[in-house]
């Protein structure tokens, strides 16, 4: 980095420093004094408080940080052309763009760092700031943040859910029911009373599923279940019933035309192989009965123990009714229930954009990125008006951050020409530049979110409106 690097960005740090201490001080006594009450109903001491407006300050920072940034660039380069710095360094062949490196750089990763905040440090905090405002601790889940009676469906995955109540800081449900269509008329009901996330996948204690063959079908299939895929093998090592004794074999034998019966669940296992060695089955059939004279078969060509649970190789699940039953239900490629994939982030996700006050969000972009794509996964049919408010939503949110890097092109020619200006034309011109940029913005959004325009332009609209103008004006500073 050049001597005359370091020293444009000394004179732009010092003021960029002193305009978002201010920023931020302001921000904390104007809102002490409206939410002293609300601190005080929530027990909140001073620690508490310092944590909650720590917990703000990146939602703060992606507000101000733009402004700042174009306030301390406009009184910096003013201050450098008011003493003809920046006619001394073109004099020395140094030109207008090599100038301004540095200034592009730190917009640049003010842009980035933005960004990054947006998706990770801003949403954490307001769940963080929500939780210390319910007055409880850390580790305990407040009542009042419960959400009861919430419905989704997850049409990539033909799943509809109802979940009876939903913590959405921890991720855990009670009283689930799960809705799966089978096949022509066929569909699958599952109701878990409680449900918790955890090593990403929902852990829960016993499940009860319903199979319906027909849309009328009187007597649907039930049963109670721990909810996997078959019953879980007594661990690593596999208990055999032979012609004599019941034996373990541990030492790394490959036994071949296995049978084994766990008495207590009535469960029927045969493989046509097992190797101890890596704990693989080969040719695995096993037998559950259901209720009686029902049956649930699984086949799979193979079973790895992986020190945890089995996976199955091409396995496919089979329900029959009754002994007679020629035409049982057909469950292909069931491995587990891990076929759940909608985490806790998806699901709330749907609650956001539920709840959304469309008043509200007509106003800045409140959802991530992540929020978005987990909706317009689970949702790829949407209808034109939340298509166009969902879509302007994501745009927003990627136009955003890089209002940092637009605010540098837009400063330098205005404050760039050489002349005896005050100084305080720079904070005159911020102010101006930012009233524009803000009533541009928001016509944009709104434009976008209620389909007069495509998503992208409202959304993009003034960055590249100012980017382009900034540009010109560049090119013609002298």
């Amino acid at each position: 980095m050049r001597l005359l690097d370091r020293y444009l960005l000394r004179e732009l740090l010092l003021p960029l420093g002193v305009c978002l201490s201010g920023f931020t001080l302001f921000w904390i006594a104007f809102d002490l004094l409206g939410d002293m009450t609300r601190f005080q109903k929530a027990g909140l001491g001073p620690i508490g408080v310092l944590e909650f407006y720590l917990r703000g300050l990146p939602d703060l920072l992606n507000t101000t940080l733009p402004i700042g940034l174009l306030l301390s660039l406009l009184y910096t380069l003013t201050h450098h052309a008011r003493h003809h710095e920046l006619t001394a360094i073109r004099a020395a062949g140094i030109s207008l763009w090599r100038t301004i490196v540095p200034y592009l750089a730190v917009g640049l990763l003010l842009s980035l760092g933005l960004y990054w905040s947006g998706e990770h440090l801003i949403p954490e905090g307001k769940r963080r700031q929500e939780h210390l405002l319910s007055g409880k601790s850390a580790s305990q889940k407040p009542a009042e943040l419960w959400r009861s009676q919430f419905h989704f469906e997850n049409q990539t995955d033909r799943r509809s859910w109802s979940i009876g109540r939903f913590q959405p800081a921890s991720g855990d449900m009670v009283a689930v029911r799960l809705l799966m269509p089978l096949g022509p008329g066929a569909h699958r009901e599952v109701r878990i009373p409680s449900a918790v996330w955890t090593n990403g996948a929902w852990v829960y204690t016993t499940a009860s599923e319903r199979l319906w063959r027909t849309p009328d079908d009187a007597e649907p299939a039930r049963r109670e279940t721990r909810f996997t895929p078959i019953p879980p093998l007594p661990g690593t090592n596999l208990w055999l019933a032979t012609a004599g004794p019941l034996q373990t074999f541990t030492n790394g034998v490959l036994k071949s035309n296995l049978v084994f019966r766990e008495e207590a669940k009535q469960i029927d296992w045969s493989a046509d192989a097992f190797d101890s060695r890596n704990g693989e089955l080969t040719g695995l059939v096993v037998r559950e009965p259901i209720r009686p004279g029902a049956q649930r078969q699984f086949l799979a060509e193979g079973a790895t123990w992986t020190g945890s649970q089995w996976r199955f190789t091409n396995g496919n699940e089979y329900l029959f009714r009754n002994h007679q039953d020629r035409e049982p239900l057909w469950l292909p490629g069931v491995e587990s229930l891990q076929e759940l994939n909608e985490t806790p982030e998806i699901i709330r996700s749907e609650l956001r954009i539920a709840d959304f006050n469309r008043a509200k969000a007509l106003q800045r972009p409140e959802l991530t990125i992540q929020e978005i794509l987990d909706y317009q996964h689970l949702h790829p049919v949407l209808k034109p008006d939340l298509k166009s408010w969902l879509e302007t939503q994501l745009h927003a949110r990627l136009a955003a951050p890089w209002t940092c890097l637009v605010v540098v092109i837009i400063a330098v020619p205005f404050a760039a020409p050489s002349g005896r200006r005050n100084l305080f034309f720079g904070v005159a011109g911020s102010i101006g530049l930012a009233f524009i940029f803000f009533v541009v913005q928001r016509v944009g959004f709104a434009l976008g979110q209620n389909g007069l325009v495509p998503a992208w332009l409202g959304a993009w609209l003034p960055n590249l409106m100012f980017s382009l103008t900034g540009l010109t004006l560049i090119a013609r500073v002298r």
